[in-house]
């Protein structure tokens, strides 16, 4: 999320100051929302790493789809309700008048790819359990050049302003998490795990 949020500020600050400040606003308050949900990731890696050591990796893979579920329903609840109070939060943290709108927009849809985010989390928490960390680091790194591509087309090339640069990040971190789930459902699959 850090670096998807240098390369949106890289972005958008070209577009003017206004739209800066509002990313700001928006990205501070998407970043309080994933730090919150950190604990996705470090308590999927024990509960997984600990049923592996134990030689179970059908139960290991189970407790991973059970923080990969845990992820998408705090996901869903943080959307349902930062959707309709993302005037109020925006207003929370002081932005000038001209900031507003767009950390109001930017905030709208950015938070559209939290669960996305929280899936990645949890998802990366089974695979680090489960001994692979390689394929956290080139899903990050596919990630963020995918980011990046994604933002400068949809805010130069499409012309959609800080808009295309939260659509950019949000189809980003989509892509992450479907990529993780295809590589822990085929584990799962593998194994025999539980869904």
């Amino acid at each position: 999320e850090p670096l998807f949020l240098m390369a949106d500020t890289a972005i958008v600050g070209h577009l003017g100051t206004a739209q800066l400040a509002g990313l700001g606003v928006a990205s501070a308050l998407l970043m309080t929302a994933v730090s919150v949900f950190v604990f996705l990731a470090y308590a999927t890696t024990a509960a997984v790493a600990r049923r592996v050591g134990a030689g179970d990796l059908q139960s290991a893979i189970r407790q991973g789809m059970d923080g990969i579920w845990l992820a998408l329903l705090l996901g869903a609840a943080v959307v349902a309700v930062a959707l309709p109070t993302a005037p109020h939060l925006v207003d929370l943290f002081g932005a000038s008048d001209a900031a507003t709108p767009y950390a109001i927009t930017y905030l709208r849809i950015s938070v559209l790819g939290i669960p996305a985010m929280l899936v990645v989390l949890a998802a990366t928490g089974v695979l680090r359990g489960l001994q692979d960390t390689r394929t956290p680091l080139y899903v990050a790194i596919a990630g963020f050049v995918a980011n990046g591509a994604l933002n400068a087309g949809l805010v130069y090339g499409a012309d959609l302003g800080i808009a295309g640069s939260a659509w950019g990040t949000v189809i980003a971190q989509c892509g992450m998490a479907a990529v993780y789930l295809v590589v822990v459902l085929r584990g799962a699959r593998k194994h025999g795990a539980s869904l």
